[in-house]
């Protein structure tokens, strides 16, 4: 623990006194009166620097990274280039991981190089390169890859009329929804991306998207993370379907209905193991009341076939938070639900067990431990902001397993204590905090606590030792 405090108040030194993030008070001049800069966004393939073709005109404050984020090629500079990424420093330090007797204390970090070239308003390329590093001997999915190709695609973007339909191919991020099916796996160093073809087709009020590929398998060695899509023997999960999200004429908020199919030929569920093939149909309702009530709601429903079973299954999602006021810390109160179908009967021939897909692992805690699998979730929350740079979020969530013949997932879908070996349905709560102190649009710091009291259930398996975790993270991003 010593060790773990000491480099985590080094991590701190260093970026306070890095001479970018204290900067003197400058006098008001013309770049005060100009907007802030749009912030990087969660997909960085989706960043538009358009605004730096003409700086004199550009409404935006100016900042020492321009020059590498709009490089025109020609003399109308509609080829162009431009560089961008991300540093990530993290500590994390378990007590009691996975609920036994087992500490852990490491170092991670995720160093990321993304390049774009448009070649014209209507063609180009992006591609990404991904570096992690965990400082353990044994290495981990997710965590450990010392250099590959996270991303790098094709986008062909065609007019037409008042629509505008994109083609991408090759490897790629995506993400729908509340990240609850199909997440980027922010979490880890390795996020998630795939081999992939997609059409975009956006309207004014809505947006589609149709998609078929293979989840990247992240290896641990040189550029060893090969193209699957072509590939008739590779054993990645399969992912197809269609997305669509569009506004409903006079209606507050927006609907998103889904088909999402996938195929994976090993799964390994408490009652069912072997190829898994499943077909996920459904909505989702979110948006704003006012201006202080948000609300997402969401149902889905599965069927199909695990380890020669037949196989149904079925997951409800809402989620509320009202705003008290727009001062004095900006309080805002959250209440979360979620109800995930397990099994009913073991030893059958059906399985009632929901897969969650490509969740986010991150989806209850950064500890990533229980997966949105045979699950009753209730979830208080309460968040502040003291200024504009500060954010403080503390959550209270209780975990019970829906059906008492279903284990304990983790994610993404991996059975970790069976079920059938007791009736108790309380796994436990979690008590979690995360303080977030954004420095300047480059560099950011973030403090995540959880800790989790085990419930009968984890008691009665052996797995009775309260968990505890936590996790500071210095990011730069450029």
């Amino acid at each position: 623990m010593l060790k773990f405090l000491f480099t985590f108040t080094l991590i701190l030194l260093v970026t306070d006194n890095s001479g970018v993030v204290a900067q003197s008070t400058p006098e008001l001049t013309l770049q005060d009166s100009l907007l802030d800069r749009p912030a990087f966004k969660l997909f960085r393939a989706e960043e538009n620097y358009d605004y730096l073709k003409d700086k004199e005109t550009s409404p935006y404050q100016e900042d020492y990274l321009d020059p590498i984020k709009f490089i025109g090629l020609n003399a109308s500079k509609d080829l162009n280039l431009s560089f961008g990424g991300e540093i990530r420093l993290r500590m994390e330090d378990f007590t009691n991981r996975r609920w036994m007797d087992e500490h852990a204390t490491f170092y991670s970090h995720r160093i990321a190089l993304h390049s774009n070239l448009n070649v014209t308003k209507h063609l180009r390329f992006f591609g990404e390169l991904y570096h992690g590093l965990l400082n353990l001997e044994q290495k981990e999915f997710a965590q450990s890859d010392p250099l590959d190709w996270h991303q790098g695609f094709l986008e062909i973007k065609i007019p037409i009329e008042n629509k505008r339909l994109s083609v991408r191919f090759g490897r790629q991020e995506i993400a729908f929804g509340a990240t609850r099916l199909i997440g980027i796996r922010e979490g880890p160093n390795i996020r998630r991306s795939f081999d992939m073809g997609r059409a975009i087709i956006q309207t004014p009020r809505s947006k589609t998207e149709l998609f078929y590929g293979k989840e990247v398998q992240a290896r641990f060695e040189v550029f060893d993370n090969n193209f699957s899509l072509f590939s008739a023997n590779a054993q990645n999960p399969k992912l197809w379907g269609i997305y669509s999200q569009f506004a409903l004429l006079r209606d507050v908020g927006k609907m998103e209905v889904y088909y999402l199919g996938f195929q994976s030929p090993q799964a390994f569920f408490n009652d069912a193991a072997g190829e898994d093939q499943r077909h996920t149909i459904g909505i989702r309702r979110f948006g704003q009341l006012g201006k202080t009530l948000r609300y997402n709601t969401e149902v889905m429903f599965q069927f199909g076939e695990t380890g020669g079973k037949n196989a149904k299954g079925w997951a409800f999602e809402t989620d509320w938070t009202y705003r008290i006021n727009d001062r004095n810390w900006q309080p805002e109160v959250g209440l979360k639900l979620d109800v995930i179908s397990g099994d009913k009967s073991h030893g059958d021939d059906r399985i009632q067990t929901f897969n969650p897909l490509f969740t986010n692992p991150a989806y209850f805690s950064l500890a990533g431990i229980i997966a949105p699998v045979n699950l009753i979730e209730f979830h208080p929350s309460i968040s502040m902001r003291p200024n504009k740079q500060v954010q403080i979020y503390l959550e209270w969530a209780s975990f019970f397993r829906y059906s008492i013949d279903d284990g304990v997932y983790a994610p993404p879908r991996f059975l970790t204590i069976e079920g059938q070996q007791t009736n108790k349905r309380f796994i436990g709560s979690q008590l979690a905090c995360k303080i977030a102190y954004e420095f300047d649009q480059h560099f950011s710091f973030d403090f995540d606590f959880s800790y989790f009291l085990t419930g009968s259930f984890l008691d009665s398996t052996g797995n009775d030792l309260n968990m505890m975790h936590i996790a500071p993270t210095v990011t730069f991003k450029y």
